[in-house]
């Protein structure tokens, strides 16, 4: 699906734009968040403990490239609001549709997947040196990730998990298969730290069938709650689940 810009456009993306969402339940409230992508290139590994580090190993600088932050919407008040906050910032402004803002999973989940359609419109508009959908296959970044991976916080995995997933829809559904096969072996390797109840595997299996991307989403929810150890949402999404399959 095509992004809506209400400022600027996808033929000269500046990249970095305010994401707004309207409440589905009051329609006068604005949700918004900031994506932003890079215009420079970083040595990450400048600014990681040693411990992260090994040999020559390298980290894939393409996943720094871009973020959104906050990682769901805020509320940000009224649509005047918003217009005039873009016109001082001179941001590109998206229509990001309607969310229930109850459902921060599924909202942080939204944001990935525009942000992913974002950062592609964006490097396919700048010189061709920079092309965040890199194909990175070797066994150094892998290590590295795994280090990763290890160190971070529940909340750091879930959010890693969802960018992974967003990216391997989006790759999904443009058929780029090598960005495809990065981001499962990418989220094959953050499986292992999770239980196997979680079901990352099946997160997987739905994610790359265009046709079963909603039952994905479903999985999705149900490890968030699980990890949050909310086994009241954790049981409605399992009902959800067996309903769809």
């Amino acid at each position: 699906m095509d992004l809506i810009f209400e400022r600027g456009s996808n033929n000269s993306p500046k990249g970095h734009a305010l994401l707004y969402f309207v409440n589905q339940d009051d329609n006068s409230e604005i949700w918004a968040t900031y994506l932003i992508t890079l215009p420079i290139d970083v040595d990450i590994t400048k600014y990681m403990p040693p411990f992260l580090m090994n040999n020559n190993n390298q980290i894939n600088q393409s996943e720094f490239k871009s973020f959104a932050f906050p990682p769901s919407p805020e509320l940000i008040g009224n649509y005047d609001t918003l217009i005039t906050l873009a016109d001082q910032r001179d941001d590109d402004l998206i229509d990001g549709g309607t969310i229930d803002v109850k459902d921060s999973a599924n909202n942080m989940m939204k944001v990935n997947e525009i942000l992913s359609q974002y950062l592609s419109i964006y490097n396919s508009k700048i010189t061709d040196t920079t092309n965040v959908l890199e194909e990175s296959n070797s066994k150094e970044n892998d290590d590295v990730y795994n280090l990763m991976y290890e160190f971070m916080s529940a909340d750091d995995r879930m959010s890693e998990l969802q960018k992974l997933l967003s990216k391997l829809l989006y790759a999904t559904e443009n058929s780029e298969t090598n960005l495809a096969l990065e981001c499962e072996r990418d989220i094959e390797s953050l499986s292992k730290y999770y239980p196997e109840n979680h079901k990352i595997n099946k997160i997987i299996e739905y994610t790359k069938n265009k046709q079963t991307s909603e039952i994905a989403e479903l999985y999705y929810k149900r490890c968030f709650y699980l990890v949050k150890e909310n086994y009241e949402k954790v049981q409605e999404y399992e009902k959800l689940i067996d309903e769809k399959e």
